[in-house]
């Protein structure tokens, strides 16, 4: 019995430290600033491209989209990719996230590609990296949240060519900031799980 009293006692420290652990050093992934400025970068934009499934995302994307069109000008538009919609998205989906009317008039299937083939982030980046080779894109922003953007970005860069730029835009999701994660429950999970995520593609990947 004292044995297991013992070991019960270890357990409990090593998780108790693991906890604390993670609570600690997952606000990391927080630690980046966006390299996307408008005035600046947009007259070589040629594909913004969003990895859809979080709230906020495709519409931020769209919003930045159409700055960056007005920036080019006309017939230089650049191209919206929205990645990892899954099977049966089109047009239409633009509505059911909140795209404004006025801008989903300016999408079309010459301006819009759907991906809805991949099924995590590594399979957005290099389905993404596949067409950014054949349209020989130069210059891309990467639309995402904000626990999920320095992971996103470390992989997208490891699966593009090096000759491809890359720039990010992050999309403002409460209560997922670098100041305020800590204090509702379920951005803790979140940060928590992305943390584990980040992680394991930095050290292994």
């Amino acid at each position: 019995m004292r044995f297991l009293a013992t070991l019960l006692t270890v357990l409990t420290g090593v998780v108790g430290t693991s906890a604390m652990f993670l609570w600690f050093a997952a606000g990391e992934i927080y630690d980046y600033s966006d390299t996307f400025e408008l005035e600046r970068d947009a007259g070589r934009v040629d594909v913004v491209v969003v990895l859809a499934g979080g709230k906020g995302r495709i519409p931020q994307a769209v919003t930045l989209w159409k700055e960056i069109r007005d920036r080019k000008g006309k017939g230089q538009e650049p191209v919206l990719f929205l990645s990892g919609l899954g099977p049966g998205n089109g047009i239409e989906t633009f509505s059911g996230q909140g795209v404004p009317d006025s801008l989903i008039r300016m999408l079309t299937r010459d301006n819009v590609v759907f991906e809805n083939v991949s099924e995590n982030t590594l399979e957005n980046a290099q389905i993404f990296a596949s067409f950014a080779r054949q349209k020989r894109w130069k210059s891309v922003v990467l639309v995402t949240a904000g626990y999920h953007m320095r992971r996103a970005e470390f992989i997208l860069r490891k699966v593009l060519d090096t000759e491809i730029e890359l720039r990010t835009e992050t999309v403002d999701a409460r209560p997922f900031g670098r100041n305020e994660w800590h204090r509702d429950e379920y951005a803790v999970r979140v940060t928590v799980f992305e943390y584990l995520k980040w992680l394991y593609y930095r050290y292994s990947y």
